[in-house]
């Protein structure tokens, strides 16, 4: 959907009744979430994680009990931050040592070994951004300006259980009128698509 297009369908909802369609026929969280979750138990180790990265090409993974309810996310910033901080110096110090012949691959076995033994729940956020299936998706395009680290964010209900996942790429494809027009007819809002061909027809 061009600007000019928006624009011109602004214009015909200007007056008394604007606020109202908008307000009522607005596209939310629940209609572009995720809802086949791939998540991650807190005691996981981090090579599962690592795999998960490698294999889905995530910007992040939820934590959940197993009642389904979250504990936490692991994101592509946790894992960059927790490897500069400890990872990548022991394993370039190692990789140093091997070159001048003060280290060999034994070294290098134990270093791996030891990051078996760290755990999902050492390096989850605790205390991530969430938002509700009700959230517009206006609002949740606010969320992610606001946050820049924050991708995904999870979708919880009321009680903290896990309804799916929403991403910077989920807002990025409202950029594509055929995805605009599918969610706007499976959400229910197909009257917004209705007024734009009267609007044209004008």
């Amino acid at each position: 959907m061009t600007k000019k297009l928006i624009k011109s369908v602004l214009a015909k909802f200007e007056g008394e009744s604007s606020q109202q369609v908008i307000m009522n026929e607005i596209v939310k969280v629940s209609d572009i979430m995720t809802k086949k979750l791939i998540t991650l138990d807190p005691d996981d180790g981090l090579d599962k994680a690592t795999k998960l990265f490698e294999e889905y090409k995530y910007d992040g993974f939820p934590v959940v009990n197993k009642e389904g309810n979250l504990l936490g996310i692991v994101t592509a910033y946790d894992m960059v931050s927790q490897s500069y901080a400890t990872h990548l110096p022991s394993l370039l110090n190692i990789l140093e040592n091997i070159y001048k012949e003060k280290a060999d691959r034994n070294n290098l076995s134990d270093h791996f070994e030891k990051l078996k033994d760290i755990k999902i729940r050492d390096m989850m956020n605790e205390d991530p951004l969430v938002v509700g299936p009700d959230v517009r998706v206006e609002d949740l395009a606010k969320e992610f300006i606001q946050h820049h680290r924050v991708n995904p964010i999870p979708v919880v209900d009321a009680n903290k259980k896990m309804l799916g996942v929403v991403s910077r790429f989920d807002i990025i494809r409202f950029f594509d009128e055929i995805y605009f027009n599918k969610i706007l007819t499976e959400s229910g809002h197909g009257g917004i698509l209705q007024r734009l061909e009267r609007i044209g027809d004008k």
